[in-house]
């Protein structure tokens, strides 16, 4: 099986290549390794207590967990690995207050797989998400019961034409119960396989694309998930287009983006890269009461680290801070607030053992490290975001765990 990725237009990827396209928040490279170990080790947050929920082993509890994880009202986890498992192709999981981890479903490619995104979860307990391959070759949104009854509500349809296909990142519910996600391929536009779309599915399962990227100023290959504000404007970030004279890719830095609800796109900015400024947005914006959006690049900045950045509400762009490396490098979207203005996230790599943190950044820009993965006991390589409860402990995942050969990920909990 090839798992090349393809990124940017111009590319031509195997339909198991285009499936897998939105798994590539990849390590890029190990020399950047040493990037993490070549300045002053930043601030470490005192009593952090590290615990880890649970260590999957790449059998049928599955591995290799690549999205954030939900919490419901009475403390259990769920989440998804986007491998192994029953049908080698992930599974959906369960932690429960008293750390028992279960498998809610597994994915075998007929009912759905390698999903790579988190869950949300409506009032009634059901769960949603996607993943990325199906029984339509590209993808598929889908529900699941508390009772574990998994159904399909649309399948992405793979092959040519300008179908929207390979669903991207997590979902949006609104009030009504419409779905909203993106799709990094499928449309038409200037990239080979389609540029990529925002759509909403209906509660009828009627899919409606509401905006199709064009692969120039406004951005290509969006990644969910989307946010809303009070007026029905969805948020989201395309990881390539915008701005082409960016040095980090031929294909555009990326964009910010505002969907209004009647189908116009707005850029909020177009990411330049280099020194100044941050290449490839990376997916899960955040949405604060006054209207502010926080998100962060995997690239760009003075050491091309990445960087944290804000929108205030007036359209003013503003960098929060620039990864040097030893506090982190590609920094993950899906930064979340506490009442005190502080966001918290994850880094892929970088850090002092090189292989990830978990940090806070205060409302300046100031970064604490809260905790710098080892790869041994408390695993390596986060690829999302940290939730929070109302105690302030956090919750996350790691993608794999270098030094203990028989695990492949964990859940963890960070309590303050």
């Amino acid at each position: 099986m090839n798992h090349e990725t393809c990124v940017g237009a111009g590319c031509a990827p195997t339909s198991q290549q285009e499936a897998r396209h939105v798994r590539k928040k990849s390590l890029l490279c190990t020399a950047m390794f040493a990037l993490a170990l070549t300045v002053a080790i930043p601030p470490l947050a005192q009593a952090q207590i590290f615990t880890g929920l649970h260590e999957f082993t790449g059998g049928l509890d599955g591995g290799f967990p690549a999205g954030a994880l939900v919490r419901d009202s009475a403390g259990n986890l769920f989440g998804m690995t986007s491998t192994d498992g029953g049908g080698d192709a992930g599974t959906v999981y369960k932690i429960d207050a008293a750390g028992t981890e279960s498998t809610l479903l597994t994915f075998d490619l007929s009912n759905g797989g390698f999903p790579d995104s988190a869950l949300i979860l409506d009032r009634a307990g059901n769960l949603y998400g996607t993943a990325v391959e199906g029984p339509g070759g590209a993808g598929i949104v889908f529900k699941l019961s508390p009772e574990g009854e998994q159904t399909i509500l649309y399948a992405f349809q793979g092959g040519f034409g300008l179908n929207p296909r390979v669903p991207s990142g997590g979902l949006l519910m609104d009030r009504l119960g419409n779905l909203f996600g993106a799709t990094v391929f499928g449309g038409a536009g200037s990239c080979q396989f389609g540029c990529g779309s925002v759509y909403r599915l209906d509660a009828a399962g009627k899919l409606h694309v509401l905006y199709t990227f064009t692969g120039g100023a406004d951005g290509a290959q969006p990644e969910g998930p989307l946010v809303e504000d009070r007026a029905g404007n969805l948020y989201g970030v395309a990881e390539a287009g915008g701005d082409f004279s960016c040095p980090e890719s031929q294909a555009g830095c990326g964009t910010v983006f505002r969907l209004a609800r009647n189908g116009q796109l707005t850029v909020l900015h177009a990411f330049q890269g280099g020194e100044q400024d941050g290449a490839t947005p990376q997916p899960g914006l955040l949405l604060d009461r006054a209207g502010t959006l926080y998100g962060a690049t995997a690239a760009g900045g003075e050491t091309e680290n990445g960087i944290a950045f804000k929108i205030s509400p007036d359209g003013t762009y503003s960098i929060l801070h620039r990864f040097a490396g030893n506090d982190g490098i590609i920094p993950n979207g899906g930064l979340i607030s506490d009442r005190a203005g502080n966001l918290f996230g994850t880094t892929q790599v970088g850090g002092f053992f090189g292989v990830g943190t978990a940090f806070v950044m205060g409302p300046s820009g100031q970064l604490t490290v809260l905790h710098a993965f080892t790869g041994g006991f408390d695993g390596a390589n986060p690829r999302a975001g940290l939730i929070r409860d109302e105690q302030g402990n956090l919750y996350g995942t790691t993608f794999d765990n270098f030094l203990a050969q028989q695990t492949t990920g964990m859940a963890f909990e960070i309590t303050p």
